[in-house]
Parts: structure tokens; sequence; C-alpha cells
């Protein structure tokens, strides 16, 4: 009989319980977890957000009712397809050869989904890592938590989120601040998780997922400013209010948008977010005037 095994992660102050058969080594597949995991005698207060269960059986729903929802994905391009059915959602996407596929299966929640994993050497982590990702990510919505696509530096316990396409520089600014600006430090390069506490507060945590930026760290700041980056020959901050905050932070979220439950719980933790948090919108050079800039305008509006 297959053994299966259990094995729980601390992300975003939430609980992500991953199950899978022994013959998985999970710390050499998801070595961007290594600091996330928790040890055999944590004490574990609560149930996970989103249970996932990895299996080498095959995929055996019918696609029979499947609705098309997407099939366009930055990261595996032609490869990526989301469909939804009846009663879940399922995610495929095709393998290095193409002639297999990966799929998951998730409730309508996400808050468990099951991972039908092919052999492919060159993908196996990459793509369990951002399964686990899409499914933790809508779970995590029902729970006042949200990723956002964003570079972020952490100062004396404080966190600041540079937003923006990719491309748009989000990763250079952030270096300005660690050559520019004493005691700046990388929290996070492209999915951290922004959480609206009990008490109210706004924190921003580190993640697993950091895009091509090894920088996993398990850690927790005051978030102070949200701040979507513009190319630009000036150096220039614009703060934003109202609707307009709201829209300038919502394109950075990681949450899809065809499930309407998933669409609203996003949208009102954007919205509280964004009536707490500065949000301002800065047109920028890569130099660090620019990061000095940033934080004397977030230093003076806080």
């Amino acid at each position: 009989m297959e053994k299966i095994t259990s094995t729980w992660y601390a992300i975003a102050g939430s609980y992500l319980e991953i199950q899978c058969s022994t013959e998985f080594d999970l710390g050499r597949l998801l070595p961007s977890f290594a600091d996330f995991k928790l040890g055999d005698d944590a004490v574990v207060k609560g149930h996970p957000i989103t249970q996932v269960i990895v299996t080498k059986q095959a995929f055996g729903r019918s696609s029979k009712d499947a609705k098309l929802l997407s099939d366009i994905s930055i990261v595996w391009g032609n490869r990526f397809k989301f469909f939804e059915l009846p009663d879940v959602f399922v995610t495929t996407v095709a393998g290095t050869s193409k002639q297999e596929t990966w799929f998951m299966e998730s409730e309508k929640d996400f808050s468990k989904s099951t991972i039908y994993w092919i052999d492919d050497k060159e993908i196996s982590g990459e793509l369990l890592s951002w399964m686990i990702m899409v499914t933790f990510a809508q779970s995590a919505v029902f729970h006042n938590t949200i990723l956002v696509h964003a570079s972020v530096i952490e100062r004396d316990g404080k966190g600041y989120a540079f937003l923006g396409k990719s491309g748009t520089g989000k990763s250079t600014h952030s270096r300005m601040w660690q050559a520019s600006i004493h005691g700046a430090e990388l929290l996070n390069d492209d999915n951290p998780a922004v959480k609206i506490e009990s008490d109210g507060s706004v924190k921003i945590y580190g993640t697993p997922w950091s895009g091509k930026t090894p920088c996993y760290r398990n850690m927790v700041v005051d978030l102070q400013a949200l701040v979507r980056l513009k190319q630009a020959p000036i150096n220039q901050m614009e703060w934003k209010s109202g609707q307009q905050a709201f829209l300038t932070l919502l394109p950075s979220c990681s949450a899809i948008r065809w499930n309407q439950e998933i669409f609203a719980n996003m949208a009102d933790i954007v919205q509280n977010i964004s009536t707490e948090i500065p949000v301002g919108e800065l047109s920028c050079l890569p130099n660090g005037e620019a990061a000095k800039l940033c934080l004397s305008e977030i230093e003076n509006i806080k």
C-alpha cells in the first residue's frame, strides 16, 4: 500500500497542507518552501486554508461539460488552459514534450486541490510550486489575504511594495533602494502576500514565490505603501485616493476573475487595503534619486 505523508507550511499567517506519497521528495522539489515548513513538533492552531494532494494517478474526469475560461499565461504560454466543470475548476499545463499534460482539479473555493503529476524532470519542481501558488492565492482571498505581483523592500520592520507589469522595473527599483537607502533589504521580488489582520492592521509577508530572484523569507512587516511604477524621464510621485487607489492596486492581485465569489472577496480586500494604506504612482528613472524620493514621499504622507 502506498504510504502517504502530510507536510504543513505556514505562509502569511495561514496553513498549507501537502499530502503525497513518500516517494516525492518535497525538500528537493520545493526548495523555496524550506523556511516555511513546520517542524514535527510545531503546534498547529486551526485548519489549512488549502489542502493539496499530489498523486501519480491519471486524471479521469470527462471534458464533456468543460468550459474554457482562459488559455493565457505569462509563465506557460500556450501550454496553459483553465477550465470550469460543474463542480470544480481544472488547470492544465502541457509538459515539456507536450505529449503529456499536468492537471490540477480544485474545489470552487480552492480549499482542496489535487495535482496529477507526470514525470518531467525539466519543469517538475517549478510547475508543482506554481500550481500550489495558484490554489493558495485563490483560497487566501477567503482569509483576508491576497498575493500581489510586486517587489518588496523591508526596512526597520516596515514594508514598501512596488507594483507594475513585468518589465516595468520593479526589481531594479528595489535594487536602487538597497544601494541608496541604509537598511533596505529585499523581502520578496514577485509574489508577496498582503493580509488584513484581525486587529485591522495591514501586513506584508514573504512567501515561497519570488520569481527569478531567490528571496524566500518567512518574514512579516507593517505595510507602509503600495507604489505602482511608471518609466519616465523624471522622478515624480502622484498619490491616489478613492476609486483611483483601488484601480491602481487591483491589476496586481493574483486571483481569478471568472468566479464571482472569489473576485468579490478579492475586491473587498483591495478596497479595504486601499483605504488604509497609501497607494501611489511613481514616475521614475532607474536611479537612486528615485528610491530616495519614493521613501521621502511615503514618510511625508504617513
